[in-house]
């Protein structure tokens, strides 16, 4: 995660708004969480924030991805 972080510090994205995610759903529509991706040069990084710790990212627009990345809950995925 710290690498991700740094990455984004050195490319000034750090502080831009997550704008690509998706709800994550099971079977009987319930929100399980939000998977966001994080763009770097190359590839993208997934970000799951499960729920319900991802609706108090939302409280004010959609999160910046400092506050996604430093969140206690996140996990990134492979």
């Amino acid at each position: 995660m710290l690498q991700v972080i740094k990455k984004l510090e050195s490319l000034n994205r750090i502080n831009n708004k997550a704008e690509k995610y998706t709800h994550v759903t099971d079977d009987k529509a319930v929100v399980q969480g939000v998977l966001f991706f994080v763009p770097l040069e190359k590839f993208e990084v997934k970000i799951l924030i499960p729920a319900p710790f991802h609706e108090s990212l939302f409280q004010n627009g959609n999160p910046t991805y400092k506050q996604l990345l430093n969140h206690k809950e996140a996990m990134m995925l492979k």
